[in-house]
């Protein structure tokens, strides 16, 4: 671990004055400031996952906020705490997206000039989303933490106020509104699941929840690709041997230096924590489309991530969690739908062998037509394979019903008499 990350995890008597600023009465009071800043996001019911756990889940839509995330929350307390002479010299910050883009929002709308340092890596639509807001954007290193070194450079030389996207009280502070919010929609909570990345959403509803309710038991979500907070408080909860990922779809979770002030209090909030792996995101993401209609980021599916790979664990509860983010990249979003086909047998590709005569790829066409599968895309191969010479190959990808169906479909080829096999990497 860097050890500028390190330096974050030691309780100093400034962090403690810090936290004593985060209490319940100003948290109140900026939930009420928010309610003519922010949307009012639903809390829902989910179906499909109370099924599964065998008790009820509720899901708090930040996805659906201004700016597809809940960081318009803290970004506006932040700022609007500024003096007119630091609104006057502009805002810096650094950000894989979500806090970038709603610091650009709330800039844009009170006319102060913003620059936003993000990763080189940050999702295209999220930069040109941030970029639509009026900011200045600087892509810069390969994480936060080099975005973040950057920024602070920025700062000192141009004079900028710097928007922490996490360590700031007031960030806690408008975050936490999230928790007032869900509260008072749904009483008497058992669990509630939140994902961490710099751990400011989870601080503030930590805190405002085990005020309401101090039997509530909170639960953090991260990645196994990023489990910074994680290797801190609950080390046994990581499974450092295991973590192969060398990328996530989770950037917004992806931090790898998680806030001194937060960790101070997600010391005293959190009762647990989860580490989720990228299928199980990945699955979660297409799980809340499916059955939810809803479309969430890899940090804003987290929290279900978890709740499904942990369904014993939620058992004839009544649990919590916060869709964060939906902000995910068009391009990412449908490789994810594609590859969920393939994982459940409903897109598969069948290498297929045939006499070279004229009008085979209409007959074959028949066959799968008859059998129930709809050609997808076709590639005959006549020169590029091991087969005899009078003979070719095709490369089919069908869509079909399930596996089941897919082996069906292959046994009717074969059964045609054309030697057919489901390559490996369909499911």
């Amino acid at each position: 671990m860097e050890q500028s990350a390190l330096n974050l995890y030691e309780t100093s008597d400034k962090t403690n004055e810090l936290v004593k600023q985060i209490t319940f009465e100003k948290i109140e009071a900026a939930a009420k400031e928010l309610e003519s800043v922010v949307h009012r996001t639903p809390t829902i019911k989910s179906s499909w996952l109370s099924l599964l756990t065998g008790g009820e889940v509720f899901l708090k839509l930040e996805n659906l906020q201004i700016t597809g995330s809940f960081k318009p929350r803290g970004a506006y307390i932040c700022i609007n705490s500024l003096t007119d002479e630091e609104k006057a010299r502009g805002v810096i910050t650094m950000s894989a997206g979500n806090h970038a883009q709603a610091v650009a929002y709330h800039a844009q709308k009170m006319g102060i000039a913003a620059t936003i340092v993000m990763p080189e890596n940050t999702p295209i639509a999220k930069v040109e989303r941030t970029r639509s807001y009026g900011a200045s954007i600087i892509l810069h290193g390969q994480t936060v933490l080099d975005a973040r070194d950057f920024a602070l450079q920025l700062m000192k030389k141009n004079n900028h106020a710097l928007i922490h996207p996490f360590d700031d009280p007031n960030i806690i502070i408008g975050q936490a509104s999230v928790g007032i919010e869900m509260l008072a929609d749904v009483a008497n909570l058992d669990v509630l699941v939140i994902p961490i990345g710099g751990g400011a959403l989870a601080s503030g509803i930590g805190l405002v929840a085990k005020k309401i309710n101090p039997a509530i038991q909170i639960i953090g979500v991260q990645s196994l690709y990023c489990p910074s907070t994680a290797e801190v408080l609950f080390p046994n909860s990581v499974q450092i041997g295991t973590r192969k990922e060398s990328q996530t779809i989770a950037e917004g979770i992806a931090v790898k230096a998680p806030g001194g002030l937060n960790l101070s209090i997600l010391r005293d909030v959190l009762d647990d924590m989860l580490i989720v792996n990228e299928d199980m995101i990945e699955n979660a993401m297409e799980s809340l489309i499916i059955n939810n209609k809803l479309i969430a980021e890899g940090a804003g599916a987290a929290g279900i991530a978890a709740i499904l790979s942990g369904t014993e664990l939620f058992k004839g509860k009544r649990v919590g969690t916060i869709v964060c983010g939906g902000n995910v990249d068009s391009r990412i979003l449908s490789s994810l739908l594609m590859r969920g086909l393939v994982h459940e047998g409903r897109l598969v590709r069948l290498k297929i062998e045939i006499d070279d005569n004229p009008g085979i790829l209409g007959h074959l066409s028949q066959v799968i037509g008859k059998a129930g599968g709809n050609i997808f895309e076709i590639s005959h191969q006549r020169f590029f394979n091991k087969t005899m010479i009078k003979m070719a190959s095709v490369d089919a990808v069908i869509e079909t019903r399930d596996a089941n169906h897919a082996q069906q479909i292959c046994k009717a080829l074969i059964a045609d008499g054309h030697p057919t096999q489901i390559m490996e990497d369909s499911f």
